[in-house]
């Protein structure tokens, strides 16, 4: 969460100094999409899902090394209304304006693999609520995970970014704008701009909030190369580091399917055999579908 700038250029993988953690750690942004991926790989509900959420924050369940460490406010709240308040689970978001940080954004990529061969936007857009308003229930970001959960579907379907960026343009002017979600296109209305990936760096806002974050993602894969080169922009960037950079990387390894990241930060990330089995069990659920 530190300010661009105010730190050394990263290039390697290194320990956390802001959290105390050693190199090839993972965040909250990793052990949620774990959980997620369990549910989905499992065919669970939402209530199940909740339970895997609640089993990271209370007993450090898909973590790296057994105990948990950080947890957004917003997420953490659901969370307490899903085990103690006894809330549904679709209703255990918040609604507030306040409430629209990025936690919806950072752990929902995976849907895009169940929802790659479904052709009607109206399906994609449900589940994508759904999934979104288990921790965040405000209008804005249920807009922000079906938007990045778009530009996913159609690069798995062999466009581009920039061809996706295109085609989800009239998908919200025409699906999204006959529904309550209306009010909320005009706050990413910056990514349809023809001149977006023109705009300067200094430009781009790098916070928690969800339009910050998944604007500044989408602007870093249009301007970097690689997959490898996003994500060390991203570390760099300043701001929400993990969660701009989880975005990005998702967008930027989708795009690049045959583009090594970087087989030496794999070997030094924690865990890399139980990573594996998550992944594995994930793909081969998948695979044929």
């Amino acid at each position: 969460m530190r300010k661009r700038g105010t730190y050394p250029e990263i290039t390697a993988m290194q320990a956390s100094g802001f959290w105390q953690q050693p190199a090839g750690s993972w965040s909250d942004d990793t052990s949620m999409t774990l959980c997620l991926l369990e549910n989905l790989t499992t065919g669970g509900d939402y209530d199940d899902i909740m339970q895997r959420f609640e089993s990271y924050m209370r007993y450090g369940t898909n973590t790296p090394r057994g105990e948990i460490f950080d947890i957004g406010r917003t997420c953490a709240h659901a969370v307490r209304n899903f085990a103690v308040n006894q809330i549904t689970p679709l209703k255990c978001g918040d609604a507030s304006p306040e409430a629209n940080g990025n936690g919806d954004l950072m752990r929902i990529a995976p849907l895009a693999i169940v929802l790659q061969h479904e052709s009607e936007v109206a399906n994609r857009f449900e589940l994508a609520r759904d999934y979104t308003v288990l921790t965040h229930r405000h209008a804005r970001s249920v807009v922000g995970s079906f938007i990045f959960l778009e530009l996913l579907h159609y690069i798995l379907n062999g466009w581009t970014l920039v061809q996706a960026i295109t085609m989800t343009q009239p998908i919200l002017n025409g699906f999204l704008k006959r529904t309550e979600y209306a009010a909320e296109i005009p706050y990413y209305q910056p990514l349809f701009d023809i001149e977006f990936s023109q705009m300067p760096a200094e430009a781009v806002r790098t916070s928690g909030y969800v339009v910050d974050t998944l604007l500044a993602a989408i602007w870093l894969v249009l301007n970097q190369k690689t997959p490898k080169r996003v994500i060390l922009k991203a570390v760099n960037f300043g701001g929400d580091t993990d969660t701009i950079a989880t975005v990005a990387a998702s967008l930027a390894i989708t795009e690049n399917p045959t583009v090594s990241v970087d087989s030496e930060w794999w070997s030094q990330t924690l865990s890399t055999e139980f990573l594996n089995q998550k992944f594995s069990e994930f793909a081969d659920k998948f695979a044929n579908d």
